[in-house]
């Protein structure tokens, strides 16, 4: 498309300096293409509010297998995680002594991209299902925590410090989105309040700010994502997660997490339709 793009400015040209038509390239070159990105507010890092789809790299999980170029830490604590009919399935059957959970200075599973400040990372249809169907929520019948979302981590994973936005069940909060920050192995977490989000399922979007700090967006799914305009939400209207936040350096890892705290309502599945990294 650059090329013919360059070609007919050539001939355009061409033509212009044989006819001496300024007016003939004023009226096929117009000041405001719609392709021309002269406006710096354009970009989500510099306004969190809209985004240009064409500018992102996305996994859509196309390959049924293992994950494709993420970065595992704590891989059995949730062995079963891979790409299937165009979604992130992650099979949590067990979660014996906590294995899974992500919680003061438990740290389970995450598949993550190693990403610069200031970047944008938004996670698509995020959430919990049944193991007979991603898209189904599991009842949420005796409290369960049960959740699938995204987690911020220091570089280091041996540090315990990290900012997650996860979807699911809190216990009492059914269908709920959760967040939580976790400083030196201290979390502190709360959620935007039952029945949210329905489903059971969420596009999760977090920015990565130019001082090193995290704006937080949720909305329900937008499955149109591509053609449709998104209606991102701040977290509990400020964009903040709960406590104090880590000291992020430049880098830091995101990605994807599942987990529940104990055994109800285990076995589940976390799923996820795409993600989407700008940095």
């Amino acid at each position: 498309m650059k090329k013919l793009l360059y070609i007919g400015i050539c001939a355009v040209t061409l033509f212009a300096c044989s006819t001496d038509n300024a007016e003939l390239i004023d009226t096929l070159m117009p000041d405001n293409d719609e392709n021309s990105d002269s406006d710096p507010m354009d970009d989500p890092v510099d306004d969190p509010t809209e985004e240009n789809n064409d500018d992102y790299f996305i996994d859509s999980f196309d390959t049924n297998g293992p994950l494709i170029d993420y970065v595992t830490n704590n891989e059995s604590a949730l062995p079963n995680v891979s790409s299937v009919s165009g979604r992130y399935k992650a099979v949590l059957e067990d979660n014996n002594n906590n294995i899974t959970l992500h919680f003061h200075d438990n740290q389970g599973r995450i598949d993550a991209k190693l990403v610069t400040f200031p970047f944008e990372f938004i996670a698509r249809n995020i959430g919990i299902g049944t193991i007979d169907d991603s898209q189904v929520a599991p009842s949420s019948s005796g409290n369960p925590y049960l959740f699938s979302g995204v987690q911020v981590h220091v570089k280091d994973f041996d540090s315990f410090n990290s900012s997650h936005v996860v979807v699911g069940h809190r216990g009492g909060a059914e269908f709920t989105v959760e967040g939580k920050n976790t400083v030196d192995g201290s979390s502190s977490v709360n959620d935007i309040g039952s029945n949210t989000v329905p489903e059971g399922r969420a596009d999760i979007r977090i920015v990565g700010n130019d001082d090193n700090t995290l704006t937080v967006y949720w909305q329900t799914p937008n499955l149109d994502y591509i053609t449709a305009d998104d209606t991102w939400t701040l977290y509990n209207d400020i964009g903040n997660l709960p406590g104090a936040a880590p000291s992020y350096d430049s880098e830091v890892y995101i990605g994807l997490i599942t987990y529940a705290f104990g055994q109800n309502g285990v076995p589940f599945v976390g799923t996820c339709d795409a993600i989407q990294v700008k940095d």
